[in-house]
């Protein structure tokens, strides 16, 4: 009875969403069998959960499809912003995304456009400029620029390449030249006060390169120099002065500081795809170390631990489970508060602004269930609609002996995205909690 009843809520799903009842069905039944998880199938269950099949047509597919216009036989999309920053309030406008295909025939996508306007009664409008090229499926060079009215600028160009020269060796380069307006401080601890949070501009501008080599398999050896030019101006909140609510702070870290940052890592990573993955665990351990005598202008030390794992459910291509833990903690002198491990909207918890909670250890835990409710191909232009609740919860603490689980904040929350194959994905992260709530809209997953 059971399985009759399982096998008539696939079909009632293939009707609305456009799932292949007789291919799920068929995957239920290997299920069965143990082996099919056998290390020697690996191959075979990566193939089936990064498909770039579609789904049958359901209505949610037809609708993707009349969104979707075609610009000389380039898919493109135009997505309304809308957010409600803890930092800055209400940000709103549109994005237009246009993938361009390098082939035609076989419409394989080399590089998508996603330029942006916004308004925000802070900053004016900001004026953004992003491409994406895709050198290969699992390689990606990023150009992103934007400017604003009032304070905002920024230049950032990434490469990433997963197997150069044709090896298990990968490559990543960055640099960036960043005006960071957004940025607020709330003092230091689990116990800050919201009451005091100081606006600032975070200035930025430097690079860094990671280069990880195979040591045996799925194992890699990492090492990470960096180097930055940090410092901080009055931010454009008038009423959150960070010179007036922290002015022993702001008298240290107004004149810009060095950091060069040589980090180690192990790790160990059999997942299917660098930026959208669907199976397998990625995990790390990293130890970072600035010195006065290499160019830093502090001696300090910085361990990071983090584990991330993707599980897909029944292989279905669905329903995958993701998780995050990560344990970080520093020692030597004390250090700038904006070099310090932190919690907030981008390090792991989402109701929060950026830099809510900042001490010299913090750990974070979160867990997504991303379904994937359509999955269209529009002018053999693949894309996927995800709904994805999820929990964050997230802590700092002066040191990791003294981290209390009844120091935990919770923010549960849920997401609507857009995968846009091969890599490239655009979110809307809802999130509350005891910060109240933040909306979040983004490129690329939290984790």
């Amino acid at each position: 009875m059971r399985k009759i009843l399982l096998i008539s809520f696939i079909i009632f799903l293939d009707q609305i969403f456009g799932y292949s009842y007789e291919k799920n069905i068929k995957v239920l039944q290997e299920n069965d069998k143990k082996e099919f998880l056998k290390e020697k199938d690996k191959k075979e269950i990566v193939n089936i959960v990064t498909s770039t099949a579609s789904t049958n047509e359901g209505i949610l597919n037809k609708l993707a499809n009349k969104l979707i216009l075609d610009v000389a036989g380039n898919p493109l999309f135009i997505l309304p912003i809308l957010d409600s920053s803890k930092d800055l309030g209400v940000n709103f406008g549109f994005m237009p995304v246009l993938a361009l295909r390098n082939n035609k025939e076989n419409g394989e996508i080399s590089s998508v456009l996603a330029p942006s306007v916004t308004h925000n009664k802070y900053l004016g409008y900001t004026y953004s400029w992003r491409h994406y090229i895709f050198p290969t499926e699992k390689s990606l060079f990023v150009f992103r620029g934007s400017i604003s009215d009032e304070a905002q600028k920024e230049i950032f160009l990434h490469y990433f390449n997963p197997e150069i020269f044709n090896t298990k060796a990968r490559l990543n380069l960055e640099f960036r030249n960043w005006h960071n307006p957004k940025s607020s401080f709330y003092g230091y601890g689990i116990n800050s006060s919201k009451d005091d949070r100081g606006n600032y501009i975070f200035y930025l501008k430097g690079g860094e390169m990671s280069l990880s080599l195979p040591v045996l398999e799925n194992i890699y050896f990492d090492w990470t120099p960096s180097y930055y030019k940090n410092m901080i101006r009055d931010g454009i909140v008038g009423e959150n002065r960070f010179s007036l609510k922290y002015p022993y702070e702001y008298s240290l870290y107004v004149k810009e500081k060095d950091f060069f940052v040589n980090r180690i890592s192990f790790l160990f990573d059999n997942t299917d795809h660098p930026f959208i993955p669907k199976i397998g665990s990625y995990i790390i351990f990293s130890m970072g170390f600035s010195r006065k005598n290499l160019g830093s202008d502090y001696n300090y030390s910085l361990y990071t631990f983090e584990i991330k794992d993707y599980y897909n459910y029944k292989l279905l291509d669905r329903s995958i489970t993701a998780v995050r833990f990560m344990l970080q903690w520093q020692t030597g002198e004390d250090i700038p508060f904006y070099q310090m491990p932190t919690v907030g909207e981008s390090t792991g918890l989402r109701m929060a602004g950026d830099g809510r909670f900042v001490d010299r250890a913090k750990m974070v835990f979160n867990i997504e269930q991303r379904f994937t409710v359509v999955k269209a191909p529009v002018m053999k232009f693949l894309t996927e609609l995800e709904i994805t609740p999820f929990l964050d919860i997230a802590t700092v603490s002066p040191k990791v002996s003294k981290i209390s689980t009844g120091n935990l904040k919770y923010g549960p929350g849920i997401a609507f995205r857009i995968v846009l194959r091969p890599q490239i994905v655009g979110t809307a992260d809802l999130a509350f909690g005891s910060e109240g709530f933040n909306s979040i809209v983004k490129i690329n997953y939290p984790f």
